[in-house]
């Protein structure tokens, strides 16, 4: 499953969003290295809306291929390949999740957390009814999504997945003492949504102790991406970037690749155009 910690503070937004996936009924981890969130830029270039997503679930989408689409990526190209408002953005997200998603009857939640010059915004996308303090009957997968946002007029955090009962429980304090709180630098904070996911991860074996943590400032300059792993462990690089529609991810990891490949003092492989436009398409 997941453990998903996001915070909304004077300074910027943070979230937190672990790596691995496991089997639902048996606990088995299938995947240690999967990436489950997303960054999107909306125009325009300077004071324009700019939005942090991640998802637990449903982790592959089935599309007829052996191996299906893994979630993050079905979500990255469903939102890529044309410039929109961020609402548009959204129900277009919507649609698709009702047209293609909804009738898997899996668990799936998207949570989405939005910085403007303006205003702040939290919600996000669920198939899931969850029962309230006080009601026993089970948790229920519906039949559609909804969608929801609403502004935030206050420092604010949640957990979300797996492991988000236990980050509730047990750091709730910690987190909220941080709130008010201006950091002498972002990384001080994004250490403390890495630490408090490895605690998590110790209780909590669907919960990997390795994550990502995202962070976009208030002043609006761009946004800081760290893996937090320790020593002996390794993800692959990867972060997901929509820039006014425009797909970055797969752009930025070749840009790596072909970097390393030249330290090497060997001559990296070309890509064709055709390649680089098939990559930024929106899924149908």
């Amino acid at each position: 499953m997941t453990l998903i910690l996001g915070i909304s503070k004077p300074d910027g937004i943070y979230m937190s969003v672990d790596y691995r996936v496991t089997d639902a009924r048996s606990g088995r981890v299938l995947d240690d290295a999967s990436v489950k969130f997303l960054t999107i830029h909306y125009p325009p270039d300077k004071g324009g809306t700019k939005a942090l997503l991640a998802y637990t679930g449903l982790a592959v989408v089935p599309d007829g291929t052996p191996t299906g689409t893994p979630t993050g990526i079905w979500i990255r190209e469903t939102l890529r390949g044309e410039t929109e408002v961020i609402d548009q953005s959204m129900r277009h997200l919507l649609n698709r999740l009702n047209r293609d998603i909804a009738k898997l009857k899996v668990p799936l939640i998207i949570k989405v957390l939005v910085i403007e010059p303006e205003r702040r915004l939290f919600g996000g996308f669920s198939n899931l009814w969850q029962r309230g303090k006080a009601d026993n009957q089970p948790e229920q997968v519906l039949d559609s999504f909804g969608y929801e946002m609403r502004k935030l007029d206050r420092p604010c955090w949640f957990a979300n997945g797996s492991g988000g009962a236990t980050a509730i429980a047990d750091h709730q304090e910690l987190i909220e003492t941080q709130l008010a709180v201006w950091p002498r630098k972002p990384l001080d904070h994004m250490k403390l949504l890495a630490s408090v996911n490895r605690r998590v991860a110790a209780k909590e074996p669907t919960v990997s102790p390795w994550c990502q943590v995202s962070f976009i400032p208030t002043s609006g300059g761009g946004p800081l991406g760290h893996d937090f792993v320790e020593s002996g462990e390794t993800v692959p690089f990867s972060m997901p970037v929509l820039l006014f529609g425009l797909d970055l991810t797969d752009t930025t990891a070749r840009f790596m690749e072909d970097a390393k490949t030249l330290r090497a003092g060997q001559e990296p492989t070309p890509i064709d155009t055709n390649t680089i436009n098939e990559g930024l398409k929106r899924r149908p």
